[in-house]
């Protein structure tokens, strides 16, 4: 029995790590755009998708998704 939860409790662990890291994935890339879109650093990247996130009570990583869905659709949009 003991095994058994160790082993669910490794199993969830390891997930919400998966989860963590395609979260930054994806975060990385949106500030990759933004970088380039409009010649800013990393930190102002970034602070781009926080104040947009803020503004729009969503999480940082769904705005980020958001911004590379779109761009691999092939959209133009200038938003944060």
């Amino acid at each position: 029995m003991a095994n058994a939860g160790l082993y669910a409790s490794t199993a969830n662990l390891a997930a919400n790590l998966q989860r963590a890291l395609d979260s930054r994935a994806v975060i990385d890339q949106a500030k990759g755009i933004l970088m380039a879109r409009h010649g800013v650093s990393a930190e102002a990247a970034f602070d781009l998708l926080s104040r947009r996130s803020q503004a729009t009570q969503r999480k940082v990583r769904d705005i980020a998704a958001e911004l590379v869905d779109e761009v691999q659709r092939g959209g133009s949009s200038t938003r944060a």
